[in-house]
């Protein structure tokens, strides 16, 4: 007799996924910073990448990618509205011409200086919500989790 999924596992337990849970936190967080960076018309993901980018010029893809946990597919799609408003560029890279890099222009920089006290204010309405002391400790766990799992 054959065994369906149901039979392997109590299907109760899907409710304690781990997985499940990240992406439902991760979509209502997502949403609160959405709206509040909305004013200045960017997202938390495009905000992050010209936060990464702000720091250093001339990002390999892959790079960038493996820092924003993206896969660069995906990155690549995600920075084509960034592209389109002339908030970042693509050229080689000075050091290896078969490599892509990124770079943030000013206009990308005049962009996240305006979108920096909106994330402050989602970052500080999170840690009012959940506590300062969890935030920091969820941060931890996040991040050794990323570095154990790290596939």
């Amino acid at each position: 007799m054959k065994q369906s999924a149901g039979d392997l596992v109590d299907i109760s337990q899907v409710q304690g996924c781990t997985c499940l849970r990240l992406r439902r936190a991760t979509r209502q967080v997502t949403r609160l910073y959405d709206r509040a960076l909305e004013p200045a018309d960017i997202t938390v993901t495009q905000f992050g990448i010209l936060a990464h980018l702000h720091c250093r010029d001339d990002i390999a893809m892959g790079t960038l990618a493996d820092w924003i946990g993206m896969d660069p597919t995906t990155l690549s799609r995600t920075l084509k509205p960034l592209l389109a408003r002339d908030w970042v560029r693509i050229g080689a890279d000075p050091e290896d011409r078969r490599i892509r890099a990124i770079r943030i222009t000013e206009a990308g920089r005049a962009k996240l200086r305006e979108a920096i006290p909106m994330w402050s204010q989602a970052q500080q309405t999170v840690e009012t919500i959940v506590g300062r002391p969890t935030v920091l400790a969820l941060n931890g766990l996040l991040d050794l989790s990323a570095e154990k799992i790290g596939v």
